[in-house]
């Protein structure tokens, strides 16, 4: 069960913060939104299979790199491969958020894990620290969360009911995917990231053409082992240092 605690002003506090703070997150994420939403319906999913697919999966990058797999009629393998690399990234996540939040119930911990959105995650990793003290950090966590979750799924509906009127020129493709970089550079805070980042960005131009979308799951696979590499090459220079 959700445990909620008896809630006092600095939660409603810590909850307003995370809330406001995902503002700025939204500008960019409701053009992707909506061409997630235009993708599902144009990949053949009815009104009702894109929206349960919004709510259910809540997973934009994932959901736009299984698409052309469905229209492929790629093995359903492939399809569930793909979705589990290109979200592979939540395992760091998830090893970065358990100091926080290994003290909360079950029920929290399963809310917080299914709106965890890249954009929050960052900005909640810059603003905290394990062991800092703060008692109602995953009251930001969630009101920033929280905010990002509805506005994706507004912007998805618009693009399930709607997308079909929206100019193709206006190339709200393109806007997605500035979306997408303007997420990624927060997380770059160190040789690590930066390190699986590039070897993704090279490996996803490499393998641009290969079917099936394999070079997508060849980059994520790429920056993760490297990524992975270069955190244990920095950790083991910091002990012989």
């Amino acid at each position: 069960m959700l445990s909620w605690p008896r809630r006092h002003p600095d939660e409603y506090a810590a909850f307003r913060d995370g809330l406001l703070s995902a503002v700025p997150i939204t500008i960019g994420l409701v053009p992707w939104g909506v061409v997630t939403g235009v993708a599902m319906v144009s990949a053949g999913l009815s009104t009702f299979e894109a929206a349960a697919m919004s709510v259910l999966v809540f997973a934009g990058s994932a959901q736009l790199a299984v698409l052309p797999l469905f229209v492929a009629r790629a093995p359903l393998w492939v399809m569930l491969a793909t979705g589990l690399l290109v979200n592979v990234r939540y395992f760091i996540y998830s090893a970065v958020l358990a100091p926080h939040f290994a003290r909360l119930s079950r029920g929290w911990r399963l809310l917080l894990s299914y709106i965890t959105v890249d954009g929050v995650f960052a900005m909640f990793a810059g603003r905290y620290r394990p062991g800092d003290g703060v008692a109602a950090k995953h009251w930001f966590y969630l009101g920033g969360s929280a905010f990002v979750w509805v506005v994706w799924q507004l912007a998805s509906l618009a693009g399930i009911f709607g997308g079909a009127l929206v100019p193709r020129d206006w190339s709200l493709d393109f806007a997605a995917t500035l979306a997408l970089i303007a997420l990624l550079m927060p997380l770059l805070f160190d040789r690590a990231v930066v390190a699986g980042a590039v070897a993704a960005g090279v490996v996803s131009l490499a393998g641009a053409q290969l079917p099936l979308n394999l070079g997508v799951l060849l980059a994520v696979v790429a920056g993760v082992g490297v990524g992975m590499a270069a955190a244990s090459l920095d950790g083991r220079t910091r002990r012989d240092a």
